[in-house]
Parts: structure tokens; sequence; C-alpha cells
């Protein structure tokens, strides 16, 4: 859907904009924060089929890339007058599971001026929710259902707050191509597809079933497509239940093939991926036993826009930062001594980044999230503690962090004492390993400085960085009264120098 574009002068500051690089489209959605909410302006959808190119092996095929890259270019004009600030692109299912997403991400940058994000399941799903839960308020607990081309997210929340969630691998491409390949609008097909679907759904039943819910919500293509060629005839639209799905699927059987499918009320573009879309519906309202659903029209694109009006709203607590302080209330962290070692990380950060070249704020960013999470898992094994937080980290969920983020931020905390991970195992694009590399270096040093908690204690350190050095200029008095940093010192410049980085201790 197209609507008329703004005319943008250059005071663009509260325009934001937001593009979903789904695996069956692209969204663009231009908006305007009046208020502090969100004004919709301009959208543009293109139908991409990323997800048709991903091989069983996921390899995302050249012609799928092409396919991307040049809708990426179309955008070219509607983006001209953004910036980082308040634009953010974040792709879904397809280039997550892509090992080739690298390429796709790099063919992006010669035309598309802005990075590309790839989010997990679960920040896609909470996304998703927090865009129906700000354009359709309600104090009921409710279910919101997405199903994308490749992956479906359901959501149980009450207000801001969501209960569950989970990113189930099923969606109305990868389904067509699984279930549907024949071309048949078939009974069998269908017997087998929702077979499938359910399979899947079947892992998050207990869980879901704990949380009980007072409405269901579907939102994004596949079910808006439903639930419009469902009230086409309708005055005022109906919610869907059970037996209107499956009137709905005999009435696709009836045209045998898919390519014969012509409903009214159904667009075209809709209609190769319908009845795989419709048997992944059929099997949620069986499994999760829903009586009915209506629908929402606003998905994944408007969530990411009420991010970046938050972000821009409350730069010191934004989403991350909660985060941040939601796991280190959850697993008892120490924050009087973090904070200590987060002030010593930032006394080191501020004398090198300028040498080093780690201005981009989300270095520093990661540096404290690190620091203030560095010791995540120390309840579960006080001498492998940096092994069980990168663990926990990893696989946590983290609103707010993209995968790459999300990696990073693992790994620094693995990698805060003894051995360094090496970083070549791990794929980045947005972020420089070499950056990290001495982020992980600022993060060892200060833990270091500081293990000993002397929470009170003050003294000045003089840092003193070029490209391949880092001198400490620290007191002779101040290492006599503290034997085992000064040992440990000499150890740790060992183990720096893999990095590249010899460390000197001067006094």
């Amino acid at each position: 859907m197209n609507k008329s574009e703004p005319s943008l002068n250059n005071t663009t500051d509260n325009y934001l904009a937001a593009l979903d690089i789904g695996s069956n489209s692209f969204h663009f959605v231009l908006a305007r924060s009046v208020n502090n909410h969100i004004q919709i302006l301009h959208t543009e959808k293109y139908q991409a089929k990323l997800a048709d190119g991903l091989s069983s092996d996921n390899t995302l095929s050249d012609e799928a890339i092409l396919r991307g890259i040049n809708i990426l270019a179309n955008l070219a004009s509607a983006t001209e007058h953004l910036t980082k600030d308040n634009f953010r692109a974040v792709a879904t299912f397809t280039l997550r599971e892509a090992k080739n997403a690298k390429k796709f991400l790099k063919e992006a940058a010669k035309i598309f001026p802005f990075d590309i994000e790839i989010i997990s399941g679960h920040e896609e799903a909470r996304l998703i929710y927090q865009a129906v839960n700000n354009f359709i308020h309600s104090q009921n607990t409710r279910l919101v259902i997405d199903i994308g081309g490749g992956s479906t997210e359901c959501i149980i929340g009450t207000g801001n707050n969501i209960s569950v969630l989970a990113s189930l691998t099923m969606g109305c491409v990868s389904f067509t191509q699984k279930y549907f390949a024949d071309g048949l609008a078939s009974e069998l097909n269908f017997k087998k597809a929702i077979k499938g679907a359910k399979r899947e759904i079947d892992s998050i039943v207990k869980r879901f079933k704990k949380h009980p819910w007072q409405e269901v919500v579907g939102t994004s293509g596949t079910l808006k497509s439903i639930y419009k060629a469902i009230n086409h005839e309708e005055h005022i639209a109906q919610p869907v239940t059970l037996k209107k799905l499956h009137d709905f699927k005999s009435q696709l059987i009836e045209y045998k093939t898919i390519e014969n499918i012509s409903i009214r009320g159904l667009k075209e573009i809709r209609v190769p991926v319908i009845c795989a879309g419709l048997a992944i519906t059929i099997a949620i309202v069986e499994t999760l036993q829903i009586k009915e659903f209506s629908h929402c029209q606003h998905a994944l694109r408007e969530g990411v826009l009420f991010e970046l009006l938050d972000n821009h709203s409350n730069e010191t607590d934004n989403i991350r930062s909660r985060t941040i302080k939601s796991l280190s209330e959850r697993f008892n962290i120490d924050e009087n001594y973090t904070n200590t070692a987060k002030e010593q990380a930032l006394a080191i950060f501020n004398q090198v980044k300028s040498q080093w070249k780690i201005n981009k704020n989300i270095y520093k960013e990661l540096l404290t999230a690190s620091i203030k999470l560095h010791e995540i898992g120390l309840d579960i094994n006080p001498s492998g503690y940096h092994k069980h937080g990168e663990y926990i980290l990893s696989h946590a969920d983290l609103p707010g962090f993209n995968q790459e983020q999300q990696q990073a931020l693992a790994w620094l905390v693995g990698s805060q004492r003894k051995k360094i991970n090496p970083l070549e195992n791990l794929q980045w694009y947005l972020l420089e390993p070499e950056k990290l590399e001495k982020i992980c270096i600022i993060i060892r040093l200060s833990i270091l400085l500081t293990q000993q908690r002397h929470i009170n204690e003050t003294y000045t350190l003089i840092v003193e960085a070029t490209d391949n050095s880092l001198s400490l200029l620290l007191s002779n008095e101040w290492l006599v009264d503290h034997p085992i940093v000064d040992t440990e010192l000499f150890y740790e410049a060992e183990l720096m120098k893999p990095l590249g980085i010899e460390l000197l201790v001067k006094s």
C-alpha cells in the first residue's frame, strides 16, 4: 500500500522511519512524532520473496539477493532525507538463517547508506507486540500472532508487559515450498501442512497455556489477507473463528490449483502463499484453542518506530539500558562493584578512544553493558563464571539488542578474563572485530584493577595508547599496596600479545 509522499524539508528532527526486510515483503514506513506519539505519513511495500531463494542448506540465491538489492535501490528517494538517528532498518528470518547473509549486506551497503540490523526472532516478536500495544490500547491480556514468510511470532502480554513470547520456524513462504510445491490446493496438502505446523506449535503450548488471554489479535500480511478475504462481504468486519477458517479452506480447495485461485478481497500477490498461510493459521487456532481473533494492521515496522521514539525521548533510559538493569537485578549482581569497574573502564576509554578510533557510541554502550553484566554467571560457578556469563548472554532474550550486538556482548563477557576467545570464529558486519578487541582490553584491565573491590578507593590512572601499545601509569606505592594486581598485570601483558597490543606498566 502506498500513501502520498509528504514534502520533506531540511528540518527533519521529528521524522522517524523504519524498514522491515522480511522473508516475503519489504515494508517501509515514514512517520512524524507529534507530542510523543506516532503519526504515520507514508508507507511502501515491495514483494521481495527472499525466502523463495533460501536453499535447504540455508544459502540465499544470487537471484534473491538481487531482488532485495533492487528494492533497496528503489527506496533511495524515500530515504534520502533521513539520517542514521531517525531511520532504522531491520532484517528478519531469511537473513537470520542465511549463512551467506553477509554477501547480501555487503551488496546492500554499496547502494543503501544505512546499516541493516539482523534481529532475533524474540526481538522481532517483542517489536511486533509493541506496535499492537501502542496502536490498540487495551487493559486485557492478549495473544498477538504474526505469520511471516519464514517465521511465526506469538506473544502474550498485558499493556506494556510481555508475559511470554516465541518465534517459530514456520512461515507462509517456507510452508508453500514444503507442502504446496506441486501447486495443488488439495485436502491432502492442507492436512500435511496443518500437521507440520502443529508439530512446531506443540513446543510452546504448555508455556502459553499458563498465561490465559482474553483476546487474540493477528497482524501482518498473512492474517491480514485471511481476515479481509473472510470479511469481504461484511459491512462491519467480524472476528475470525475456526469455522470460518475451515470454510475458507474448502473454498480454496474448490479451485484445485493455487494459480487458479481468484477470491474477492484476496490480493493477487498473496495468492501463491495463501494456502500455506491458512494452514498455519488453522493449526495455531486449533492447537491453542483460540475462539476468535481480530486484526491489527500495524506490525514490526511500527514497533521499530516506537522504539526509535522511545530512544529519542529517553536517551539515558532506553530499552537496552532497561534490559541491562533487569538482568543485573535478576542475577543479583553486585551493583556497587560494577559501577566502580564501569567508572574505571570509562576513564580508560576516554583516554584511548581517539587513538584507537572507537568513537562510535555503540562501542561505549557495549563496554558499559559488559562491565555491568560481567559477573552474571557468578552464582553458577565462581571459577568459570565468565564462561557461564557468555552462555547466558548468548541464549537470553535481550530486548533492544540486535543479533550482532548480543553476540558481541556475550563474547566480551566470555573474554573478560583468562583466555581471549578468537573473534574470527564469529560473523561480523556492523561491528569491527579490531575495535571489539580494544573494548575487550579495556574491560579486562578495568576488572583487574578493581578486582579487590576497594569501592571507596580513589586514584588517578593515566593511560597512553598507540596503535599497538597501551601504557598504564601507576605509582610505585599503589603497586606495592596491591601486589596481586601487580602480578596479574604481568600475566595480562602476555595474553594481550596475540591481539597485537604491548601492555606496559610505568610508574
